[in-house]
């Protein structure tokens, strides 16, 4: 099940058949919370199927979206060294995730020193990858921030023909830019022969040329 996930992939077997034993299928029901600020933190989050949209009140009272969580997102992993979660979980739509849990967790990066290790090596390749992703926000384009995501969920869905983890108004708020700005932005990329809306599935048509605009 695990395996499935980018975050996981890399570790060796006998980490993830320990991760796997201490993971927790649940279901989610759109609309509902899986946390909010100050809850306790149970553990972090992978996606099975479905969407959660983690987000953030401004001073102001504005919801600011840190991240939508497709299939194959993890989300909420730097919790795990926390008391509360920080931010609200909103399931956008019916899913199935998977919980792994603090406390078991914290004992398998305590007793194992090669999982540990492991798990270390993971969290710098999210921090470079996070790293790429505020470089998208502020100094590209909206084309460019759109063509970088596309491409990085066909890295993650390992398919040309990408689905969106939620509806473009959501995605648009993600990357900054409003959901005209995203209409616009993607129309060109149509008419470009990019790629190919229709609904949520997104036709990756030309990689090698879209790989070329983010370069």
């Amino acid at each position: 099940m695990l395996e499935k996930f980018p975050l996981f992939s890399a570790l060796p077997q006998e980490h993830l058949a320990s991760l796997e034993a201490i993971a927790r299928e649940i279901p989610a029901k759109k609309g509902s919370l899986l946390f909010s600020p100050g809850d306790a933190v149970k553990g972090f989050f992978a996606v099975l199927d479905g969407a959660i949209r983690v987000y953030r009140g401004s001073a102001k009272g504005k919801e600011i979206t840190m991240e939508i969580a497709g299939p194959g997102s993890t989300f909420a992993e730097a919790s795990l060294f926390s008391e509360n979660y920080h931010c609200y979980a909103e399931v956008l739509k019916d899913s199935t995730i998977v919980l792994i849990g603090k406390d078991a967790f914290q004992k398998m990066i305590q007793s194992n020193l090669q999982f540990a290790a492991a798990w270390i090596h993971n969290l710098s390749l999210e921090v470079i990858h996070l790293r790429q992703r505020i470089e998208e926000l502020t100094l590209k384009s909206p084309i460019m921030r759109i063509v970088s995501y596309l491409l990085l969920l066909g890295e993650m869905q390992n398919s040309a023909s990408v689905l969106l983890p939620a509806h473009r108004k959501s995605i648009a708020t993600l990357l900054d830019m409003t959901h005209e700005t995203f209409y616009r932005a993607s129309k060109e990329l149509e008419n470009e022969g990019l790629v190919r809306f229709n609904e949520q599935r997104v036709e990756i048509v030309n990689r090698a040329k879209m790989e070329e605009m983010v370069e």
